[in-house]
């Protein structure tokens, strides 16, 4: 439902399974928080790029909640949008909805006609160069079997690299939640809000995505 009211700058931000290190979008987050005050914020984790915005789990409850005057913000382009037409289209669907869109890394006004002319050659540019990425990739593989090669890994050193690589991540993600708990200390103990929470830790300059507070929380 969009109505009136006072403006709100929400920050959307996305992480794929494939890219997704960490277990959350918090990069992205701080470095909105950098350029920005914002007042909420909806993380889509092991989200591909390629689901249409308006599919996935947080940008639908994004949506629902808009309004008239409102803001959202997005760390890069490629955390929005994979796909030329998803972009235009969810950008016409806010700009009716007299929403502002902001992406940081291309600072471009797409409300404007140059700034939409601009954006439409960018996004176009990313939906080509990633599929001739994949088309290299695919006729690499092709040519390499013609040739008797092989391709795998031994799949004990892979099982190996990945138990110390998820070892190291379990123990920084353990440190990281201890932080947040001892930071909200007094708030859990007023069993406070999640959004009371997250404009807390904003507030301290330590802002997090909702998941990274809920796992930090065992919920």
């Amino acid at each position: 439902m969009f109505s009136g009211g006072f403006m709100t700058i929400y920050a959307y931000t996305r992480v794929s399974k494939a890219e997704n290190e960490t277990g959350t979008t918090d990069n992205q987050i701080i470095n909105i928080e950098s350029q920005l005050k914002i007042d909420n914020v909806y993380s889509d984790v092991n989200i591909s790029g390629s689901m249409p915005f308006q599919k996935r789990p947080e940008a639908q409850k994004l949506v629902s909640v808009l309004k008239s005057g409102d803001i959202v913000v997005i760390a890069k382009l490629d955390r929005g949008f994979r796909d030329t037409a998803d972009c235009l289209n969810t950008v016409k669907w806010l700009q009716k909805r007299n929403v502002t869109l902001r992406i940081l890394d291309i600072a471009l006004d797409v409300s404007t006609p140059i700034g939409e002319m601009i954006l439409t050659i960018m996004a176009s540019v990313a939906t080509f160069e990633r599929k001739r990425i994949a088309e290299r990739i695919k006729d690499g593989f092709a040519n390499g079997r013609k040739q008797g090669k092989s391709y795998g890994y031994k799949l004990e050193a892979v099982h190996r690299s990945v138990a110390i690589r998820s070892s190291k991540r379990r123990q920084e993600a353990l440190e990281r939640y201890d932080m947040i708990r001892t930071n909200l200390s007094e708030l859990i103990a007023q069993n406070a809000t999640e959004a009371q929470m997250l404009a807390h830790l904003r507030m301290l300059g330590q802002p997090v995505s909702r998941t990274t507070l809920r796992n930090a929380l065992g919920k």
